[in-house]
């Protein structure tokens, strides 16, 4: 209790109608509340200062509560409109003076306090009574309800009971006495159960401003974490890229060969996907290298790498077994067909010279051909290819041989479609 009292004159000091012994975002919010329950009470206030001027006190003379009603509507349209005005300025920069608009809500609250003492001797003491019992009613609801502020709340509950209280005990009754006696406890009790709940919603605030700065926090760590997870997958990437490239002319190395042939296994034994593979060897690449040096050497291999992808489908596979050796696997592809690109490769690198550093080097390639059996494993297709290329080294290089089993069956087909009557 003393501490808010000490919030409450601490406010006072700094003419704040709120406390300012609390963080800049929990003030706004009390602030905020505070005008947008002035708004709805204003409006209120009116239709209750209705029903007092033409309900309890119709015995005044309709002129005296026809200015009498239009002076306080003013007040309290006024006091609204600036309350409206106080809600768009607090998030600008420079926010307007409240004094204004506190001095109005001060006016329209104390103006009920004051309703017995004009009213005496103009109305019936029934009806007097009745009008004092209204505006203890009215100014305890409508001071509850700005809980949110303080000391504007303190300020209004003191202004506003201690005329009720006094013209309570100016009458010198026994019961107006007991009701004075009794009106200042329930003020105290008022002012008691105000505190509290503005203890309780300022806990609530700051509960809420911490909460939703661990949600920032929480979003920003998320952010953060996508952020490191989206850089650790592209890096996961590039690790298994780079694991499965060769890094002289990035085409696949053997481990990757091997991994893009195991799903095809399956493929090429039940007979649905006919595949072909061809190793290419660079025919005296030792001369190149010997002459113009290694660096040469790699130049002239990332050439004809990109030569002989050049020449591939999309759902082909090359890759570098090592050395000048590649392999390339071709898949829809029957050993007719693997023969026609084996001799499409070796054309187009036989077919230019390479440019490096030493100047223009010619290259040629052996291409060994073999068709993946439905009964063999990759491995041992590989080797009849592999076979067939050191054919073509022997027979003279720069040339394409075809496995001998494979070759058997080119030749049979070839006998067939030579025979009379054979559809062409």
């Amino acid at each position: 209790m003393n501490d808010s009292f000490r919030s409450v004159r601490r406010a006072l000091r700094a003419r704040s109608p709120v406390v300012v012994d609390v963080p800049i975002p929990v003030r706004q919010l009390l602030l905020r509340r505070y005008f947008e329950v002035s708004i709805r009470n204003g409006r209120l206030g009116v239709i209750s200062l209705g029903l007092l001027l033409f309900g309890l006190a119709h015995e005044v003379p309709l002129t005296a509560r026809l200015v009498a009603g239009a002076a306080l509507s003013v007040v309290l349209v006024l006091r609204v409109a600036l309350a409206e005005r106080m809600v768009r300025g607090l998030d600008s920069p420079n926010p307007p003076s409240t004094l204004a608009h506190d001095l109005l809500l001060l006016a329209a609250s104390t103006s009920w306090s004051f309703a017995p003492f004009v009213l005496q001797g103009h109305i019936s003491p029934s009806n007097l009574a009745g009008v004092l019992y209204g505006a203890l009613a009215v100014i305890a609801v409508l001071s509850v309800s700005y809980h949110s502020a303080l000391p504007a709340t303190v300020v209004l509950i003191t202004a506003s009971f201690v005329p009720l209280v006094t013209f309570m005990a100016l009458q010198r009754t026994l019961i107006s006495g007991v009701l004075a006696v009794t009106t200042a406890i329930c003020v105290g009790a008022l002012l008691s159960r105000v505190l509290a709940g503005h203890r309780t919603l300022l806990r609530a605030l700051a509960a809420e401003q911490a909460y939703a700065q661990l949600v920032r926090e929480l979003q920003g760590d998320g952010r953060r974490l996508e952020h490191e997870n989206a850089q650790l997958g592209s890096s996961l990437r590039d690790a298994r890229d780079a694991a499965s490239r060769d890094p002289l002319t990035g085409l696949y190395n053997r481990r990757h060969l091997e991994a893009f042939a195991a799903p095809l296994a399956d493929t090429v034994r039940r007979r649905v996907e006919e595949v072909a593979l061809c190793v290419v060897d660079i025919d005296h690449f030792k001369r190149i290298n010997d002459a113009h040096g290694h660096a040469v050497g790699d130049e002239v291999l990332q050439a004809i790498a990109d030569l002989l992808g050049s020449r591939l489908r999309e759902a082909d596979c090359l890759a570098r077994l090592g050395g000048e050796e590649f392999v390339a696997v071709l898949r829809r592809c029957d050993i007719g067909r693997g023969q026609r690109v084996a001799e499409a490769l070796r054309l187009i690198v036989g077919g230019v010279e390479i440019e490096t550093d030493a100047g223009p080097v010619g290259a040629t390639v052996s291409v060994g051909v073999a068709q993946w059996a439905a009964d063999e494993t990759f491995e041992s297709a590989l080797r009849r290819a592999d076979r067939a290329l050191y054919q073509a080294k022997r027979a003279g290089r720069d040339r394409v041989e075809v496995d001998t089993v494979d070759a058997m069956r080119l030749s049979v087909a070839a006998i067939e479609r030579t025979r009379p009557g054979a559809l062409h």
